[in-house]
């Protein structure tokens, strides 16, 4: 929601900027103000919730790992650590993110009938990742546009717009970027919950353990009773 409302913050300001490019004497500095005050209030709350949703988005991804140690425990490429340490290490965090919640992915997959997992679809998944690394891509390219800027210079006022664009460019991105997010939260949840014994130690035991009674009880009650023998007094042989 506050992705949607930078987006619109964004419009506006392009809007105002192209009214004054083009000579329009109705633009007003109240008006600026105006969108630079709504621009900072959504700045501030959407950092706020930014790292929020941050924090409790690598608690649910370092959980969703374990969890898939338990149902592949060799089909990852990088340790558990790195779910939250990838995002703090610069370089390695445009793709070591994006191969661990692959692996994820993969190792969550539903199985067939005859225990072999189906791999789903992953374009939600590169949906996510394209998005989010375009809008850091293009968050950065408009910051440094922004900074060759003179905003007292009103030959330099086509540039602040042309900035603005990119800036609107990298928050739609942030707005795609945070659907199939929660796209992807809510698939792997859903993908680990159906295959919630398997993720549990202790359920995935009582399971195998049902799954062996229920296997040598048949041959059990199958066998024939071995007949009762007399049992003969002492000193005496049985008959």
């Amino acid at each position: 929601m506050v992705a949607a409302v930078a987006v619109a913050v964004d419009v506006w300001s392009d809007v105002l900027l192209g009214r004054l490019t083009d000579g329009a004497g109705d633009v007003g500095l109240d008006e600026f103000d105006a969108v630079g005050s709504v621009a900072n209030t959504v700045n501030d709350v959407f950092i706020t919730l930014a790292l929020a949703t941050a924090v409790v988005f690598i608690v649910w991804f370092y959980r969703v790992r374990k969890n898939a140690d338990l149902l592949v425990p060799n089909g990852h490429r990088r340790g558990r650590g790195w779910t939250i340490g990838a995002w703090f290490t610069p370089v390695v965090l445009l793709w070591f993110p994006w191969q661990l919640m692959v692996d994820c992915w993969r190792a969550s997959a539903p199985l067939d009938a005859e225990g072999r997992r189906r791999a789903p679809s992953e374009n939600v998944l590169v949906v996510w990742w394209s998005t989010w690394i375009g809008s850091l891509i293009v968050g950065r390219i408009a910051h440094a546009m922004m900074g060759h800027v003179n905003l007292l210079d009103p030959v330099d006022l086509e540039s602040v717009r042309t900035s603005t664009r990119v800036e609107v460019a990298g928050s739609v991105l942030r707005l795609v970027a945070a659907f199939a997010a929660i796209v992807v939260v809510n698939r792997l949840t859903a993908m680990q919950q159906a295959r919630r014994t398997e993720v549990n130690p202790l359920a995935a035991r009582a399971a195998q353990e049902a799954r062996v009674r229920a296997l040598v009880q048949p041959l059990t009650a199958a066998a024939p009773a071995e007949a009762p023998r007399d049992i003969a007094p002492e000193g005496q042989s049985p008959a």
